[in-house]
């Protein structure tokens, strides 16, 4: 998803619900945060495989277990803030296309 490329914050042009903004400002930041974890584990996770195969001892091996269940959590914990920001912005496009229904 190309949603959080940025990393400047939602412009608030909904006065009506500075609320939903809020929260979109939370959720994308929680979910760049998570990101970038990911993205050092990864890192991590590649050298400790690469340890591991140069070495083939049980430190190693532990040190890369570790690693790929920290990546498993955080991608866990990111796929349920991507849930979430589905869910406000599905909410969201609710509300506008019942208000559209009542102007007609």
């Amino acid at each position: 998803m190309i949603f959080f490329k940025s990393k400047k914050g939602i412009q608030n042009n909904d006065a009506e619900n500075p609320a939903i903004n809020k929260n979109l400002q939370g959720i994308i930041r929680t979910i760049e945060e998570f990101s970038d974890e990911q993205r050092e584990i990864v890192e991590k996770f590649k050298t400790a495989m690469e340890v591991f195969t140069g070495e083939r001892s049980l430190e190693s091996c532990l040190q890369a277990l570790n690693l790929s269940m920290q990546l498993a959590n955080i991608r866990e914990k990111l796929l349920e803030a991507h849930r979430e920001y589905g869910h406000l912005l599905e909410n969201e496009l609710k509300k506008l296309i019942e208000q559209e229904k009542r102007k007609l």
